[in-house]
């Protein structure tokens, strides 16, 4: 491993249990250096609220270890570590969806993405910090921690699945389950320089995770390497067998928009770049007609109005355990009227149509987010998620993949959408076949958050 300005070159997942395979290391190792890592960074990105006791992880990966040495791993990724967004269950971890009034709710049984990677041997070692009830984009809650961008402290991470996005940017865990509902996994995933992952709706089980919007909920990925993410995703469908990799695609094609949009300079540079070197271009489709800030607005009252239906019961009994701009958020969502609803709808519709018409024959390529990560305590642009939306609502899959830092900048992420989640990958892997660098946040960045140790559980 070796580091140099901050930056430190360490294995993906794949590159990892290649290594297990090998024999040249072993699931303990890797899991003892996790420990060690966790234990130094977590003062400074906030990325976990509990961790699994040290001695159960250590034991797990001990066994992990011993199947491979005999020859009989559960899965080509058998004792490889991930973190869980903290709305997902794992059972005998808090399972509050960074809920104060869930603070002491336990999981019973894990969801059935988190079994689904248990039944594969990956190890399940904590859970990490997300907006409250996965409603924002800072990653900045009150009632767990704050969680801080590894590559610039002074940074949001993103959200809602800042938590998680920060563990792998930091190297806490090369792998990490988060929930994308308007583009809460690929934005952060941005904003922190990693791989992030949004597949089509219903093809990675939700029951296990607590709603915001069920007709926008996913579970996602966060990974270092596209290839990460294509071995993940067929243990996380459930598959027994790992389907052989595709490397055609569709040709791609990039996003026109509005000519009065703001976009960040060294973002629509990156843009530029990839689209040059894309192997196979389509012709640009045109969505300057297309208002993605009212889209955006119209899935956000969707969000907002579920939310406040699933959690009534606990804002009723418990007001005080949600935080004042959630209680907000969804009292604005619950008094829209029937006539406002069924005017975002018909709006979100409308989106969903034109973008599955576009990805007909073709793939988009875009930015993720037209901005660098925003600085904290700074005002947040309201478009922060404009360009996450679309594929969210219409339910199809999209990447979000690092691009190369400009300048030692903030990282910037582009995304790939698609109607099969086959195509988004090859393409993705097309245009970034490197595994992302891990950050190394120092103290100097940024002051310790107020928790300075992870909870240990179990």
């Amino acid at each position: 491993m070796a580091t140099d300005r901050g930056i430190t070159q360490y294995p993906d997942a794949s590159e990892l249990a290649a290594g297990f395979a090998s024999g040249t290391t072993d699931p303990r190792t890797v899991m003892e250096a996790m420990l060690a890592r966790i234990k130094r960074l977590e003062p400074l990105v906030g990325a976990c609220n509990d961790l699994v006791a040290p001695v159960s992880l250590l034991a797990a990966a001990e066994a992990a270890a011993a199947r491979w040495r005999a020859g009989t791993p559960r899965s080509p990724l058998d004792g490889i570590p991930f973190g869980v967004k903290a709305n997902i269950a794992v059972e005998g971890l808090p399972w509050h969806a960074g809920v104060a009034a869930f603070r002491d709710r336990t999981a019973s049984k894990d969801a059935t993405c988190v079994a689904h990677l248990r039944a594969a041997g990956l190890i399940p070692m904590a859970t990490l910090n997300m907006h409250e009830a996965a409603l924002g984009v800072t990653s900045d809650n009150q009632a767990f921690a704050t969680t801080r961008n590894p590559w610039a402290p002074q940074r949001i991470p993103g959200g809602s699945s800042g938590g998680s996005a920060a563990a792998v940017a930091s190297g806490m865990v090369p792998l990490a389950l988060g929930t994308d509902s308007l583009g809460s996994v690929r934005l952060p995933s941005a904003l922190c320089g990693v791989v992030g992952f949004k597949p089509a709706r219903g093809e990675i089980p939700t029951d296990g995770v607590v709603p915001l919007s069920l007709p926008f909920d996913h579970v996602g990925i966060h990974a270092r390497s596209v290839r990460d993410v294509a071995c993940v995703l067929p243990i996380l469908r459930g598959e027994r067998e790992r389907p052989t990799p595709s490397h055609d695609h569709p040709p791609l094609a990039h996003w026109l928009l509005r000519a009065s949009r703001t976009v960040d300079a060294p973002v629509v540079e990156t843009l530029r770049e990839a689209v040059a070197s894309a192997e196979r271009a389509a012709a640009p489709v045109d969505w300057s007609d297309v208002d993605l800030a009212a889209v955006r607005r119209a899935g956000l009252l969707i969000c907002e109005r579920d939310a406040a239906r699933h959690f009534a019961t606990a804002l009723r009994e418990r007001p005080e355990g949600f935080s004042a701009e959630f209680r907000r958020l969804v009292a604005w969502g619950a008094a829209q009227g029937p006539a406002r609803v069924r005017a975002a709808t018909a709006r979100l519709d409308q989106a969903r149509y034109a973008l599955c018409e576009a990805l007909r024959d073709r793939l988009l390529l875009g930015p993720t987010t037209p901005h660098l990560a925003p600085r904290r305590h700074s005002p947040i642009p309201t478009s922060l998620a404009d360009f996450t939306v679309p594929p969210a609502i219409a339910g199809v899959p999209a990447i979000s993949f690092p691009a190369q830092r400009r300048n030692d900048g903030p990282p910037i992420g582009l995304q790939v959408t698609g109607a099969h989640s086959g195509h988004v990958l090859a393409a993705a892997a097309s245009l970034c076949s490197e595994i992302a660098p891990v950050a190394e946040p120092s103290a100097s960045g940024a002051s310790p958050n107020q928790r300075s140790e992870v909870r240990e559980t179990r």
